[in-house]
């Protein structure tokens, strides 16, 4: 028997004088979040955990799902989006991942805990998560940054695709996980979503800056290991 973890990005929101952070919901990420939570209160899709990032944005989305299912859901630290003070040390830590004692690194640790800007706290909250819920569906209402990290941490030899992702608003990216093994089971998922509502806004600048490093990195050691830079 697996857990069903699925990462969904919060609804459509609107900033605040530039600030992002504390930014609400507007009209239309309401009711992406009210037809997410429709799709959660089918029998088939009932939830058995129920969790979201402390932000704004998150916790309404979070809040019009759970009035939907009938569901509180537990905030917890660590599944924000990723920080300005992470960024430096993130770019450095992507740019080595590329070095082979990095990669192994990475590849031993995938699915289990690691020391890795925004993976490591990340993945310390899913771990947690997985095992109050084993062989259950678990959702987390998180952030494009959030699920590219959670998809670089269990599938680490494809990185550079998920740094370059960013999903939809109330999109569900769904793992099928077996102990420190995850299978992708869906990406970017909005098919319970009617199409005229279909929104993929733009992560944060600090996420946007993320997705700078890997072209980067390319240029940095593609005439060193071509090969490598292929295969990703």
């Amino acid at each position: 028997m697996a857990t069903e973890l699925i990462l969904v990005r919060h609804g459509h929101a609107v900033r605040v004088n530039g600030d992002y952070v504390h930014a609400p919901l507007t009209q239309l990420g309401q009711e992406q979040a009210a037809q997410t939570g429709q799709y959660f209160s089918e029998p088939q899709n009932h939830l058995d955990g129920f969790y979201s990032s402390p932000l704004r944005r998150t916790q309404e989305t979070a809040k019009i799902i759970g009035e939907k299912i009938g569901q509180n859901p537990k905030l917890r630290l660590g599944v924000q989006e990723l920080r300005f003070r992470e960024m430096p040390v993130l770019a450095i830590f992507e740019i080595l991942s590329i070095l082979d004692p990095i990669e192994d690194y990475l590849d031993a640790r995938a699915g289990g805990p690691i020391r890795w800007p925004i993976e490591g706290r990340v993945s310390a909250v899913l771990l947690d998560v997985l095992a109050k819920h084993p062989n259950q569906r678990v959702a987390v209402i998180a952030h494009s940054g959030v699920i590219s990290a959670a998809l670089s941490w269990y599938l680490p030899e494809k990185r550079w695709r998920w740094w370059r992702t960013t999903v939809g608003n109330c999109s569900l990216t769904r793992f099928s996980v077996e102990g420190n093994r995850a299978e992708l089971l869906a990406l970017n998922d909005i098919k319970h979503l009617s199409p005229v509502i279909v929104t993929t806004q733009p992560p944060t600048k600090t996420v946007e800056i993320a997705k700078e490093v890997h072209p980067v990195e390319k240029a940095l050691v593609f005439d060193k290991a071509p090969d490598k830079i292929k295969e990703k």
